[in-house]
């Protein structure tokens, strides 16, 4: 069995999309474990899905973060591994389906597919989705002390519960990515791409979400939550502490523009892991000549 944790706080209509996309899945042994983070309880709204699907709903007193969140979850979570999806997200109908499949198939301790970052919510792949970016990065161990190129909603992994592992609940950003770090460097498991885009990830400009919160000031949550990461899983690696100098880069470049109040580069992190990863994985040197052309548009 497959438990989906969906933490959720007083966003009632992202919530219902996010229930209606787990009740589609193909795959059909799992449980949905609701964590309200101190809202006001959306028992309604879960209760719609009772006699469909095995949902339960843990309201918590007060708030305390998404971490905090994800890990209620992860304490009553019953089945052998544990998927994550925000409520604002969605999975496509064979998501659990496919990775399943990898988990049962290949020896892997988590898996995760490919995500479409959508900028207006969505239900499906369009048709077309040329201008759209597509988190679909193969898997590196050395690349992941770089950049988070793994998104929460297409991660499925074998249940943790029994292990010290735990999200890191004074994060309010990256702490997905920390996880990950964690679960590879301290508890040795094994990550494997499954391929295929099987779930969607908003990001949606006018919607309310704690990344455009995060983009509202310089420096931002993730320059801050990243360089408490990169002392946190120092290394001695020299092409991953050069890449590291590369994204510190990025990240003064995005804060003087924000400070500024200029426009943005559309998707800019997105671009970035896609500028990086390829070459990183050639073992080139990082391409400072890219900063430049993005940042004086």
């Amino acid at each position: 069995m497959i438990s989906v944790v969906i933490p959720t706080l007083d966003r009632l209509g992202p919530l219902r999309r996010a229930l209606r996309s787990v009740g589609r899945q193909t795959h059909r042994d799992f449980e949905v474990i609701v964590v309200n983070d101190g809202g006001a309880s959306p028992r309604h709204v879960v209760g719609e899905w009772h006699g469909e699907m095995d949902v339960q709903l843990l309201d918590l007193d007060s708030t305390h973060g998404v971490s905090h969140a994800r890990n209620e979850g992860v304490r009553v979570a019953r089945g052998e591994y544990i998927a994550f999806l925000d409520d604002d997200d969605v999975f496509l109908p064979t998501h659990l389906e496919h990775a399943h499949r990898e988990l049962s198939s290949h020896g892997a301790d988590a898996v995760y597919a490919g995500a479409l970052v959508g900028s207006s919510w969505m239900e499906a792949l369009p048709r077309r989705a040329d201008h759209a970016p597509l988190k679909d990065f193969a898997f590196d161990a050395r690349y992941l002390l770089v950049a988070n190129f793994i998104h929460t909603g297409s991660f499925v992994v074998r249940n943790f519960a029994e292990t010290p592992a735990r999200f890191t609940e004074k994060l309010a950003h990256c702490e997905d990515w920390d996880m990950w770090m964690t679960l590879q460097e301290e508890l040795g498991y094994r990550f494997r791409f499954a391929g295929d885009c099987t779930t969607i990830y908003h990001q949606v400009t006018r919607g309310r979400s704690t990344v455009q919160e995060a983009y509202q000031q310089s420096p931002t949550e993730f320059t801050r939550a990243r360089e408490w990461l990169y002392t946190k899983w120092a290394t001695d690696d020299p092409l991953v502490l050069a890449y590291r100098r590369w994204f510190r880069e990025f990240d003064r470049r995005l804060d003087e523009r924000i400070a500024a109040r200029a426009p943005l580069p559309q998707h800019a992190f997105d671009r970035a892991l896609r500028a990086t990863h390829g070459p990183f994985l050639d073992g080139e040197e990082p391409d400072t000549a890219w900063l430049d052309a993005v940042f004086a548009r």
